[in-house]
């Protein structure tokens, strides 16, 4: 079997398995409309995986911010949503996935394409340090 098949493979089989941990209404904060679950795992030397899932209708973008550390993954689990994280925007379906490099500053963009009535639901990962913000808001 091709060795890029099996790390895609893998890869949407780790990412599935985790969101069905993540059915819960217990969090802590909601920073980003549609939060359904976050949880943090901690992967020692000083840092923290934040695993969130979150579900929209209609969103077309979110508040200005910027993640540091690590960067983000975004698996879209069902349903489509966007990022102009290649440079330009793009929309991303059921089993599409994209990478935010650290300190990108992206959100609050008034060239977001309408996504009119479509709803998403995604699953976001984060390597941040321990104790840190994963996320930073600009006003």
């Amino acid at each position: 079997m091709n060795k890029y098949i099996i790390k895609y493979t893998l890869l949407v089989t780790f990412l599935t398995n985790i969101s069905l941990f993540l059915n819960s209404d217990d969090h802590n904060e909601q920073s980003f409309p549609g939060l359904v679950s976050s949880e943090i795992f901690n992967m020692g030397n000083g840092m923290d995986m934040h695993v969130e899932r979150r579900k929209t209708c209609s969103q077309g973008t979110v508040a200005k911010h910027f993640h540091p550390a690590a960067g983000t993954l975004v698996f879209v689990l069902d349903g489509k949503s966007q990022s102009k994280s290649s440079g330009k925007w793009k929309t991303y379906e059921n089993g599409e996935y994209w990478f935010e490099k650290s300190d990108w500053v992206h959100g609050g963009e008034s060239d977001a394409p309408d996504l009119d009535e479509v709803c998403s639901d995604i699953l976001v990962i984060r390597v941040a340090e321990s104790g840190k913000d994963h996320t930073v808001f600009i006003n």
